[in-house]
């Protein structure tokens, strides 16, 4: 059975995929003069930013670039182009009646972070947390998944062990996430309900999810 349930957060818990795309499009076209296509975006989804900005635009000042990103994100967060996904707080609610713990391992920044949980009015549905502050080796490294599981059997009363990560899952919309989880000995879980994935590009890094869902209610099958 797994006890320790570890969700991604943007494209996961909740669709922030709307905002991303326009924060990113913003940018582009402010340095670039010119948007690029979707897919070329998506395939950064899970990334953070100061590895993802150079690619997209070379030779940037990244700092900048990224100060410009969230300052566009934090304007344009009006109105309900960030929520949960439909099926998420049901499937939280019935993983904690069946004594599982819930953490969250994010590449956010650990503000940006709690507003979103505040404006959602998840706060109450996380154990623990971890965001980009709190590790030094960003996704696909197993870092966030091990800083994650590590809180989560602590608050258990265990240890970071080869049993607490067999007890362990990682639940992910991206490439990074799959990967985060793989690097660090745990089963993962890619969903289907968010955005597209090259899954030719994941495969080539030799990412291989361990189960694939269409649904949240899916992951009960699962555990």
């Amino acid at each position: 059975m797994k006890k320790y349930i570890i969700f991604d957060f943007d494209g996961t818990l909740v669709n922030t995929n709307d905002i991303i795309m326009e924060s990113w499009q913003a940018t582009l076209r402010h340095y670039l003069g010119h948007e690029l296509p979707e897919r070329t975006v998506e395939a950064t989804y899970g990334e953070i930013l100061v590895a993802s900005i150079p690619k997209l635009i070379p030779g940037v000042d990244i700092d900048e670039a990224v100060e410009y990103y969230r300052t566009y994100q934090d304007e344009h967060q009006e109105g309900d182009i960030v929520y949960v996904f439909d099926g998420i707080r049901e499937l939280v609610t019935e993983l904690k009646r069946r004594g599982c713990l819930i953490g969250v391992g994010t590449s956010r920044t650990a503000n940006s972070f709690h507003d979103y949980m505040r404006q959602l009015g998840m706060e109450d549905m996380v154990d623990e947390i971890v965001t980009m502050n709190d590790v030094t080796e960003h996704k696909p490294g197993p870092e966030t998944a091990e800083a994650v599981l590590r809180k989560l059997a602590a608050h258990d009363g265990k240890e970071l062990s080869a049993e607490t990560r067999d007890m362990a899952i990682f639940i992910g919309d991206t490439k990074y996430d799959v990967g985060c989880a793989q690097n660090a000995g745990i089963d993962s879980v890619l969903v289907g309900w968010s955005h597209y994935v090259d899954e030719e590009d994941m495969a080539a890094l030799g990412f291989e999810p361990t189960y694939r869902i269409k649904t949240p209610a899916e992951l009960l099958d699962i555990i």
